[in-house]
């Protein structure tokens, strides 16, 4: 019996959501230069206490554009195209085989109640997430 891609990814997500798996998409780095900015200005105009001020600011700044962290749940049911769909899919099988089962029926309840098969999807995500698609997990 084929396995429906969309049923285990919503199933994947809804194990990454239990774990707060979120993604930053390039806001860490931006936020880092800015927050660094700011305090590199601030410490060269007034010393000290500008070093204070100009870090408080940058951090401030920083975090108004951290917007850019999206839940991995999201990223896997929107963003990613079909094509990665089905080679996370293939891994997150690959990664269940010692299981012994390509059957969903089977799968989705091994999934959400064994914590050894949840550590391997997890894990499956997590490499597919950052080594594939060269995103940054955070938690």
């Amino acid at each position: 019996m084929a396995i429906n891609t969309s049923q285990l990814l919503d199933a994947v997500g809804t194990l990454t959501d239990k774990q707060s798996m979120r993604v930053t998409l390039k806001g860490s780095t931006k936020g880092a230069i800015v927050a660094g900015s700011g305090t590199f200005l601030g410490g060269m105009l007034a010393g000290p206490i500008g070093l204070l001020i100009g870090g408080t600011l940058g951090g401030l700044a920083a975090y108004a554009m951290s917007n850019d962290f999206k839940p991995v749940s999201h990223i896997i049911k929107h963003e990613l195209t079909v094509q990665e769909q089905e080679r996370l899919k293939e891994r997150i099988l690959g990664a269940l085989a010692e299981f012994g089962s390509r059957d969903l029926v089977v799968i989705l309840p091994l999934l959400m109640g064994n914590a050894s098969a949840q550590q391997a999807v997890l894990s499956t995500v997590i490499s597919f997430l950052t080594k594939d698609m060269r995103m940054q997990i955070i938690d």
